[in-house]
């Protein structure tokens, strides 16, 4: 403020410098009073400056740097892309769904704006002010939609893809970087399934038993323990036998800790054995990425308790093959 100040002394004497100016000029007085800013003024002038300079210091420095940015870039690279920071992604939602807006993108006469899908389930009225939506078209958001390339939100676990923004859903859905966490219990580790693998082995060697692709392997385990872990000796890749107590007897399937978007899953036997009678499941594993409760899976190998070893033991022949296929 102190440097836009106007001291009053000095406004005093150009005043009177004025006055002596306005005496000698005589007629042309009024023409040259026209044409020129007094020094009050200037005073005011300078005044509502400052105010709209606070007013809009925020705006002011969000398009300094913006420019800044996109000089910089164009002095660096013959690109003429940008970086544009969202403080609020959301903004780029439809509002009805909260999906990713796609072309075409609707408006109503009062601005809001919806995706097509929410216009034709709400039969063309905005849900905000009740005007008809559906019929213009929000050519400046679809522009810039279509302009937009973001990163994958699981880039700090290793996606390094960037993609349009209508192609975000989509990607997401099927993308190999979906977090997993430790199944150990008291762990609160989350990261890909290959960091996930790795730290594993280096921290929870002893609470997984080995195996090789196969090659059947025998397991024994207590009929109230909820599941047991297995990992690969080739890969690190983690598999959970689930153990589930029913009436009749325990439900047993196999799961393979991994991003829930991969299709398709590993073929494993079970067999569990009494005397000369044989129990036999052949199936497909389903991923599992250790955030939700694991999905009852529709095949399991149901275990009789006339199956059951000492002391409420089972024992099963595990066989789990190599190459992941479609069941």
């Amino acid at each position: 403020m102190a440097k836009f100040s106007v001291d009053r002394e000095e406004e005093d004497e150009e005043e009177e410098e004025e006055e002596e100016e306005e005496e000698e000029i005589g007629a042309g007085r009024s023409s040259y009073i026209n044409n020129s800013e007094s020094p009050k003024h200037k005073k005011q002038k300078v005044l509502k400056k400052i105010s709209d300079e606070g007013k809009n210091k925020d705006q002011q420095e969000v398009m300094v740097k913006l420019e800044k940015e996109s000089t910089n870039n164009c002095s660096s690279s013959s690109s003429s892309s940008i970086s544009v920071t969202l403080i609020d992604p959301e903004v780029l939602d439809c509002s009805i769904c909260m999906e990713p807006l796609t072309p075409p993108v609707f408006q109503c006469e009062n601005g809001h704006i919806a995706c097509a899908p929410c216009c034709t389930k709400l039969g063309n009225k905005c849900p905000s002010c009740s005007w008809p939506i559906g019929y213009n078209r929000c050519r400046a958001i679809e522009k810039v939609i279509e302009s937009i390339k973001v990163s994958c939100k699981y880039s700090r676990y290793g996606c390094r893809e960037t993609f349009s923004y209508k192609q975000k859903v989509s990607h997401e859905e099927n993308c190999i970087y979906e977090p997993c966490t430790c199944p150990i219990f008291d762990c609160t580790f989350t990261g890909s399934s290959e960091q996930l693998y790795l730290h594993f082995s280096r921290k929870h060697w002893a609470s997984a038993k080995r195996f090789q692709y196969n090659a059947p392997f025998v397991v024994s385990f207590d009929k109230d323990d909820l599941f047991i872990i297995f990992q690969g000796e080739e890969d690190g890749r983690l598999f959970l036998l689930n153990n589930r107590f029913e009436r009749i007897g325990n439900a047993v399937s196999m799961c393979c800790i991994g991003p829930s978007t991969v299709k398709g899953g590993f073929s494993y036997d079970l067999i569990s054995e009494y005397g000369q009678t044989s129990l036999r499941l052949k199936a497909f594993t389903h991923s599992f990425n250790g955030q939700t409760e694991p999905s009852t899976s529709v095949e399991f190998l149901l275990v009789p308790y006339n199956f059951y070893r000492c002391f409420g033991q089972l024992k099963l022949e595990v066989c789990i093959r190599s190459c992941r296929e479609f069941g």
